[in-house]
């Protein structure tokens, strides 16, 4: 599968979705004399103002003009309106493949985004890569800088204090939720107020139950052969509900944000969360100095061998096709290709480099991902493959109406494939 010979082939790796920050993050808005602006946009402010600093540092008289925002949803609106409208940043981060209106092929389609085909780095990218980094076209529009993963995070002091083990088949985490509430401690953190984390659970148990064991399952789709109802996304789903219902998750999620979740993660309310690896960034903000957290695959059966990992490239860059320094924009993109900046922002956003970059080192949550992928046992995400971005939409609104309990399952399966058949 494509995620597996990229990895391979850059020998590197693990997401991020997740952003946290403010707007400006106190940037310099003024250029020195004589000098060069840049004006860029992101949803987290981290890894971004990192990598703007080194940039910055290593080109003297250059300054970057920086918009963070902290949600992706009020990112991607804000986005698409100001590239409508001529008033967007020069470089601005986007998702890759398909699924969301600020992914790579849903602004490619629109013309919004400069071709980088004949940049050097793009000339180095592998089949994988460029499937995520291209427009319809098939010219490449970004440059990928992380890879990222969904997993079962952990704050390990607040695990080791309950002496539990963590779960490694599907038994074993109803068991583990139980054992978690009768210690009055949450055993999965989640916030679906947030709509972008509805999909997380499903993503980690569809990577074992349906992706992993069928790779093509998205192209029967795309064919007529195959639909969401009809598949073991129901089986997913229901394992949802039966996570719900057995005590995993804290009480109301559907009125608990992303950083009330990551909250409840760092000061170990909660012993875990089914989550992206980079918002471990998120939770150590709130977790008490010497606190440490590591991630395992989340199990979807009873056949421990057979869990599979949702790997895929997480964090890319691309360029606006009517930038007003285009040059200066690619040279910002050139430095995140490097092995420098492709260091930097993996390390300061929890995830693994997109791109070879040879003094990265991988930690307790990026090593399981560097395994699973050797092992075979990874996945990509499942909406970098859909036709368009109407089905990621329908399924992150349906879920926090199933956990209302205003729809069932099978309603819900249904609107994602009404979704995937209006957009293939």
């Amino acid at each position: 599968m494509k995620i597996v010979t990229t990895l391979a082939s850059v020998s590197c790796l693990a997401l991020a979705a997740a952003a946290c920050s403010t707007s400006g993050g106190g940037r310099t808005t003024t250029a020195s004399e004589g000098g060069q602006v840049l004006t860029l946009a992101a949803a987290g402010q981290g890894p971004a103002k990192a990598a703007v600093e080194a940039f910055e540092k290593a080109n003297p008289g250059v300054t970057v003009r920086t918009t963070f925002t902290e949600d992706d949803a009020s990112y991607q609106q804000q986005l698409r309106t100001q590239l409508s409208s001529g008033t967007a940043p020069d470089v601005f981060r986007m998702w890759p493949g398909g699924g969301n209106t600020m992914a790579v092929r849903d602004l490619g389609a629109d013309g919004m985004l400069m071709d980088l085909s004949g940049e050097s780095w793009a000339s180095g990218l592998s089949a994988g890569l460029k499937a995520v980094t291209s427009d319809p076209a098939g010219k490449v529009v970004a440059v990928p800088v992380t890879i990222g993963a969904i997993g079962a995070v952990w704050n390990d002091q607040a695990l080791a204090r309950t002496g539990l083990s963590k779960p490694t088949t599907w038994t074993q985490v109803l068991r583990f939720c139980r054992d978690a509430k009768a210690k009055d401690v949450v055993p999965f953190a989640l916030g679906l107020k947030s709509a972008w984390v509805t999909q997380l659970v499903p993503y980690a148990l569809t990577a074992s139950l349906v992706y992993g064991p069928n790779p093509g399952f998205t192209q029967q789709q795309k064919d007529g052969r195959a639909t969401f109802a009809r598949s073991q996304w129901k089986q997913a789903m229901d394992k949802y509900l039966q996570m719900r219902d057995a005590g995993c998750f804290n009480d109301s999620p559907n009125g608990v944000g992303y950083d009330e979740q990551m909250q409840l993660l760092g000061q170990g309310k909660a012993l875990g969360a089914v989550h992206v690896l980079s918002a471990v960034q998120s939770a150590a903000n709130f977790a008490p100095d010497g606190t440490t957290f590591s991630m395992t695959p989340f199990p979807a059966t009873d056949d421990a061998a057979g869990t599979y990992l949702p790997v895929s490239v997480g964090i890319v860059y691309g360029v606006n096709a009517k930038a007003e320094n285009p040059a200066l924009a690619k040279k910002f993109l050139q430095f995140l290709a490097s092995p420098e900046g492709q260091a930097l922002y993996a390390e300061k956003s929890g995830s693994s480099p997109a791109l070879a970059s040879p003094s990265f080192r991988a930690d307790a949550l990026q090593q399981p991902v560097l395994d699973a992928v050797k092992a075979g046992r990874s996945t990509l995400y499942p909406d970098q493959e859909w036709p368009g971005p109407k089905v990621q939409q329908e399924h992150l609104t349906s879920v926090q109406e199933l956990f209302n309990g205003t729809i069932d399952v099978p309603t819900l399966l249904g609107r994602m494939d009404k979704a995937f058949g209006e957009e293939k």
